[in-house]
């Protein structure tokens, strides 16, 4: 039996009552200290809901992986593999940018963990060959009538950096 002392340091036999904490909703809630400061100042900043930048669908990430691998064209055992050029440690990058490469089986190692650790392309080639099987993989899906308008939204956007490497030279031109 757990004992309770009261406030004269008695122990008790009756535990003591707890209410259960219960969070405030955030309309309740209200602005922080921060931003009641800076309203009263007058440099508050209304902060808005932004559109999702990258695009993550789980459907589109399937008709990925029911393509053959990019890199060997081995049936039935790829996966939507992104792209790795402008991420970090962690970080996807957009699901528009993914190909099909062929996972891990018994006695193979597969295309996709060899891409994803440098074993397959050097590190200055890999920008070209992720333009080449992204490019591939999309005009593969339009075929297949498998590739959404919101997609080519989101992959308009998301080509762009990778668009700058792959054609540096005609920049600089």
């Amino acid at each position: 039996m757990i004992y309770a002392f009261n406030s004269t340091l008695k122990p008790s036999r009756k535990p003591m009552a707890r209410s259960a904490w219960k969070p405030r909703s955030r309309d309740k809630k209200g602005p922080g200290l921060a931003q009641r400061v800076a309203q009263a100042v007058g440099t508050a900043i209304k902060h808005g809901r932004t559109e999702p930048g990258l695009l993550r669908s789980e459907a589109h990430r399937k008709n990925v992986a029911a393509l053959p691998c990019a890199k060997c064209g081995i049936v039935g055992f790829s996966q939507a593999a992104h792209a790795n050029y402008g991420k970090g440690g962690g970080m996807k990058t957009c699901d528009s940018l993914t190909f099909p490469l062929c996972t891990d089986r018994p006695g193979k190692r597969g295309c996709h963990s060899l891409h994803d650790q440098g074993g397959i392309h050097a590190k200055e080639e890999r920008p070209l060959i992720e333009w080449e099987y992204v490019d591939k993989t999309r005009a593969a899906l339009i075929r297949k009538n498998k590739w959404a308008p919101t997609t080519e939204a989101f992959y308009q956007k998301a080509i762009q950096p990778l668009a700058r490497v792959v054609h540096a030279d005609r920049e600089a031109a």
